[in-house]
């Protein structure tokens, strides 16, 4: 028999784990498409357009898929935003687009918990992250569209 106390931790680590499972397995996802040299590549986003979501950003997620993503609205918070890895577990590539959707710059494969500043120099509408390495085997490049209801062209 286990002793009352370490009873209780696992009970208690049990409940947390099944409480952080479910609040992921909640969190409302939209479709998202990006179309890149005559393919169309589907995506089911996240979507974060308050300061503290886009500060929350991805923070603490253990993994991503390759059809999954987050896509940041920076045009609801009225000021850009310098993005770092901290607190991120996984790998990200990052799409950074205009107020239509196009793709103007790619950072790939940022670095788990790195505190350097991702950001392409130039202001922008909406930020798409996904998994690390996918922008490269997808062939996404600047240019690219990304369709989405928030761009006002789709998902």
């Amino acid at each position: 028999l286990l002793p009352w106390a370490m009873k209780r931790t696992l009970i208690l680590a049990a409940f947390a784990a099944a409480l952080s499972g479910a609040a992921m397995a909640q969190t409302p996802t939209e479709a998202l498409s990006v179309v890149s040299g005559g393919k169309t590549h589907a995506f089911q986003v996240e979507v974060a357009d308050t300061l503290p979501e886009i500060s929350k950003g991805l923070t603490g997620r253990a993994s991503l898929g390759k059809d999954q993503g987050l896509l940041m609205d920076f045009r609801t918070v009225r000021e850009q935003f310098n993005l770092n890895m901290k607190g991120v577990q996984v790998e990200l590539d990052m799409l950074f687009l205009d107020g239509e959707g196009m793709v103007r710059a790619i950072a790939t494969s940022a670095r788990p918990g790195s505190l350097r500043t991702v950001a392409p120099g130039l202001g922008s509408a909406a930020v798409l992250q996904i998994a690390g390495g996918q922008a490269t085997a997808l062939g996404i490049k600047p240019g690219d569209t990304v369709k989405n209801k928030m761009f006002g062209n789709g998902g």
